[in-house]
């Protein structure tokens, strides 16, 4: 029987990947943004924006004329870039505790448990917002890369204990013990010995990680947490923080406002484009599962 659901998510991760790369030459996609002051619609009327969803802009404006659909458009890079990276940070944070602490004693093992242990307390979005806006991280002109570091460390400590879990009941293998006898050393065992026995599960957790950072993301985009951000003075003696990423959680804050006046418009579209892809990510995490599974019941 064929793995559908493999299928399925490959299928939809193929789409977000056409969006990332080749969604700006898109003929309908404005690369530029331009911000479009005013406009003279069919009857020759003077519009100002934000104008409403028409052929010229198939999800509307903004308040400055941009298109929509090309912001939600060229977005999708770096909002999938973002959620690999924060991902591959955390998986390059535990892995290594992980492995270093499958004996369950020493140092790495207190550090893999106050982890685990400090931020299963807490929600993940709980403690998302208070890291990242901690007053010199709001204020950091490299705040993007504290996002993703702190981010990726607030469930580091669940990976890690994952595979510290794993390579500990390894370690009681005959062949891992054997290959301790030969004396091999602890960089030998792993690349050797334990990696390959966890890759599999390594894999199907990272998908399905990248789902919860996606999940992470959008919260905070809810929130009206945006993740880089500017700064300004927008009137006389009054700043605020403005955006300055094209990222769909920084458009779900862009735009949170809109739901108190009743505009729901296009707010629905990168909420959607986030649900789309966690799904992706679950639905091609389930589908690795079910092939590795499928190969080990074979090889067994």
């Amino acid at each position: 029987m064929k793995n559908i659901t493999l299928w399925i998510g490959a299928a939809m991760l193929a789409i977000l990947v056409f969006f990332m790369f080749f969604g700006p030459e898109l003929p309908f996609v404005d690369k530029e943004l331009q911000e479009v002051k005013h406009r003279f619609n069919e009857n020759n009327r003077l519009q100002l924006p934000p104008y409403p969803p028409s052929a010229l802009n198939p999800l509307g404006s903004d308040k400055s004329g941009v298109d929509l659909l090309s912001k939600l458009i060229l977005g999708t890079k770096s909002t999938i870039l973002i959620v690999l990276t924060i991902t591959t940070v955390r998986y390059l944070i535990a892995i290594p505790l992980g492995l270093m602490a499958r004996r369950k004693k020493g140092i790495a093992h207190f550090i893999v448990n106050s982890l685990n242990q400090v931020f299963s307390f807490l929600p993940s979005i709980f403690s998302a917002v208070l890291l990242v806006s901690v007053p010199f991280i709001q204020n950091s002109g490299n705040r993007l890369w504290w996002v993703i570091f702190f981010v990726a460390v607030i469930e580091a400590g669940r990976v890690a204990h994952i595979v510290q879990e794993h390579t500990h009941k390894l370690s009681r293998e005959l062949y891992v013990e054997a290959g301790n006898s030969l004396g091999l050393s602890p960089w030998r065992m792993s690349k050797s010995y334990y990696m390959p026995a966890i890759l599999p599960e390594l894999i199907v957790n990272f998908c399905l990680d990248m789902g919860k950072v996606m999940l992470i993301i959008g919260q905070m985009g809810v929130l009206s947490i945006f993740l880089t951000h500017q700064w300004i003075e927008v009137n006389y003696f009054t700043p605020k923080f403005l955006n300055t990423s094209l990222d769909w959680a920084s458009l779900l804050a862009e735009h949170r406002a809109e739901i108190y006046v009743n505009k729901f418009g296009f707010i629905f579209y990168p909420a959607a484009a986030i649900a789309f892809a966690i799904l992706t990510f679950n639905i091609l995490g389930e589908g690795l599962r079910r092939h590795f599974n499928r190969r080990m019941n074979v090889l067994l």
